[in-house]
Parts: C-alpha cells; structure tokens; sequence
C-alpha cells in the first residue's frame, strides 16, 4: 500500500445526483500528501491536455514566489526535467504560472475578486482551481471570503461560447474545525461524522481521511513525543480537529 495519499478514489467519486463533482473537498492529517497529489491532479491534465489551472491563497503577499511554493517538490518528485517561474499582474493582484516558458496557469489572491473579475476574460482557458489550506489553523478568513471564493469562480467559469464552465474545484486541508464557513455553506457542518470517509452533496464530494502511515510518522518524531500532550499533536497525526 502506498504510504502517501493519492487522489484517484476522489477524483472518480459521483455527487449525491450521480453526477461528476464540481467540487472536490481533500481534507486529512498532516504529512499525508494531500496537497502533492491534488498538485499533481492539476499537473498531469496540462501535460497530458494542455488544461490551465489556477491556485488560490487568500492575500497578495502570498502569491510572492509561488511558482516555489507550488512546484518546488511536486517538480522533484515527478516532473524532472520541467521548471515553473511566476510573473506577478495587476500589481500582485494574480501571477501567471509558467511550466517550460509556456503559460499553464495562474496563481490568484481571493481578495483581489474584484480585479478578477473585471479580467476574467485572462482565464477563460482554466479548467482545474486548487484552494490549500482552506481552513486555516488560525480560522482567519478573508472579509467576505465566501462572497469572493464564489466570485472568483463565477469570473473563472466564463467564456469560450459558455456562460458557465465546468470548472473542478478542489479544497484541501487539516480538519481544523467543522465550523468554517465552507462547511456551513455546503451544509456539511451538520452531517459531518468522525468516521465519514465520503460525503456526497449536490455538486461535491468530500474525502476525509487518515493517513496511518503518517500518524505513526508524526507520532514516532523525538520532537512530537516531547509535546505529546499538547492537543496539536493529536490533531496533526490523527486528523482530529483543533475546535
């Protein structure tokens, strides 16, 4: 069995209609390779069929050297040979994602939906969007985040002789706490089990899942059995939730 996470079971689901997901909901404990195979997800399509992808973080200052961020260790592990660089537009607002010195993608802040959508014709090519890291361990969202994530794949889902595109969307991360506002807006908060492997809903399909291998890796490091008692520990290697 492999010891990391691979997305194929997911990526493969039927919705609650029997319907491809629109949307693809990752979550799992730490070190399990998640965001690897999500990343890869998003890679494979534009090497096998030139389709764009996007990467979402929620404020300008992180878009600063994400071609790093996004590549540097999917790159190494399975793209040798390849390179990715960013070029940062509207004053930081997205980057244009370069795989080879030919466009592939873009890296776009949530709180720029406005500028997005005023240049939504730039990502009319896009067919994937990968959000990590969606609950983030300090549960500080965006003002509005939900408004602008739906804004931003409103302005993505356009164009090319449709007034709305499939656009697959996945959001990964740690279980963090049932009580964001992306659980409450799928209505998931309420469903949500501890032994959920999959939760079907109209339009998405959530995965949750635990990692053995990477629980025992946590838990065997001489610096997690030092904290051992700190409730992060238990939430890093055995995907509980922090609240």
């Amino acid at each position: 069995m492999n010891k990391y996470y691979n997305c194929n079971d997911l990526t493969t689901k039927k919705d609650l209609n029997g319907n491809t997901p629109e949307i693809l909901i990752c979550v799992g404990n730490r070190t399990a390779g998640k965001t690897t195979a999500c990343v890869k997800w998003a890679l494979d399509a534009w090497f096998a069929r030139k389709e764009q992808f996007v990467f979402l973080y929620r404020y300008k200052y992180e878009l600063s050297n994400c071609s790093d961020k996004i590549f540097g260790d999917v790159g190494s592990l399975f793209y040798k040979g390849h390179t990715m660089r960013d070029k940062p537009r509207l004053k930081g607002a997205y980057a244009e994602l370069y795989l080879d010195d030919e466009l592939a993608g873009f890296a776009i802040a949530i709180n720029s939906a406005d500028q997005v959508k005023k240049n939504s014709h730039i990502f009319c090519k896009v067919q994937k969007i990968i959000f990590d890291e969606f609950m983030p361990e300090d549960n500080v969202y965006c003002p509005d985040e939900i408004k602008k994530f739906l804004s931003i794949h409103a302005s993505i889902a356009r164009g090319q002789g449709e007034q709305v595109r499939f656009v697959q969307t996945a959001l990964i991360s740690n279980p963090v706490t049932v009580l964001n506002p992306y659980y409450t807006e799928l209505g998931i908060a309420k469903r949500l089990r501890a032994d959920t492997k999959f939760l079907r809903g109209d339009g998405f399909v959530l995965q949750q899942n635990l990692n053995s291998s990477a629980a025992e890796a946590q838990k065997s490091s001489a610096f997690n059995r030092a904290f051992a008692k700190n409730n992060y520990i238990q939430y890093a290697a055995e995907c509980t939730s922090l609240a």
